[in-house]
């Protein structure tokens, strides 16, 4: 795990430095956002701050251009950390407004406006709050517990963006069937030495968080062994016998649209995390063009954009939190 000196999970929110330079608070507050999900750990950002505002760009140095061909898991891990930083800023009262850029060139995707004008600040719920510590992706089988209704409700109400819809799939036959597209994805990339071999770049920088003889172990295997098989095997019986699976989907497929359903999976996973409910996004589906097709077409979408497809359910297995990179690689 990389030095963590000054790591937000050691940072006393009472340390918040209410008099000091916005610079420096605005420094604090992306101490929150980089602790965001992102795909393969990537980490795909970087921020400028500016007199009352923090620009975010998308850091296409780490674009997994094989696995992510579209930029769609890209624009949706930017928009994780920008949530982490929304909910962040209004717990220390700041009101914040966010507006978005279309992807051009080193331009910034989006804005993050901060106002700390007190009779239009508010603050963010709590349980969001604390849970961007707390968060991490659980990648073991979840228990059979089923997750209550009233917390399927909250978490459905926590996806507050209009163009954004969470799908809740509970039925047997559907998560089969998922799962059966899953196997098919997974053959199909493994099919590909280019993937692999990017899969195994991310593994092999102990971005996934194994130590640093397991990360090296686990990159030569990626990369030399032919594992599509049993690799989709394992991800369909993880889909399958999950409690239930959630899918973010969109009215249209452009960045901003992404990005919004970014911030909506992150908002819902803090919400979850609160919750006990443990998550786990499970992409392949969604890399595979044709794939993608079909899931559109068993979930029921005509127009609509399936964007996340994710698993929920309770565990009681323990993971770390993944390798963090420091803040001043991402603060321009």
């Amino acid at each position: 795990m990389n030095d963590r000196l000054d790591s937000p999970w050691n940072v006393d929110e009472r340390a918040f430095p209410t008099n000091a330079a916005f610079e420096a608070q605005a420094r604090f507050l992306l101490r929150y956002a980089i602790l965001a999900p992102s795909s393969h750990n990537s980490q795909p950002w970087e921020f400028g701050i500016r007199a009352d505002a923090i620009d975010v760009f998308a850091d296409e140095s780490r674009w997994l251009e094989i696995a992510d061909a579209d930029k769609r898991e890209l624009f949706l891990s930017v928009g994780c950390a920008i949530e982490n930083l929304r909910i962040a800023a209004a717990h220390f009262g700041y009101a914040v407004s966010v507006d978005y850029r279309p992807s051009d060139g080193d331009d910034p995707v989006a804005t993050v406006h901060l106002d700390p004008d007190a009779e239009t600040a508010s603050r963010a719920r709590p349980d969001l709050f604390d849970a961007i510590t707390d968060r991490h992706t659980t990648h073991h089988a979840y228990d059979d517990q089923p997750i209550p209704e009233g917390v399927l409700d909250r978490l459905r109400g926590c996806v507050r963006e209009t163009a954004v819809t969470l799908l809740v799939i509970d039925e047997a036959d559907r998560k089969e069937s998922i799962g059966r597209l899953q196997l098919r994805a997974d053959e199909h990339q493994f099919d590909d030495a280019a993937y692999r071999a990017e899969l195994g770049h991310w593994i092999g920088t102990g971005a996934l968080g194994a130590s640093w003889l397991m990360a090296r172990v686990g990159r030569l295997a990626v990369t030399h062994l032919d594992l599509g098989d049993r690799e989709g095997r394992k991800n369909a019986a993880l889909l399958e016998r999950a409690p239930v699976l959630a899918v973010l989907v969109t009215e249209t497929d452009d960045d901003e649209s992404r990005m919004r359903a970014g911030q909506a999976f992150e908002r819902l996973t803090l919400l979850a995390t609160s919750e006990g409910i443990a998550h786990h996004p499970v992409s392949q589906t969604l890399e595979v063009p044709q794939i993608k097709s079909e899931l559109a077409a068993e979930l029921g979408l005509e127009e609509s954009v399936p964007q996340h497809l994710f698993r929920l359910g309770y565990s009681d297995e323990d993971e770390k939190h993944t390798p963090r990179r420091p803040l001043e690689e991402v603060v321009r």
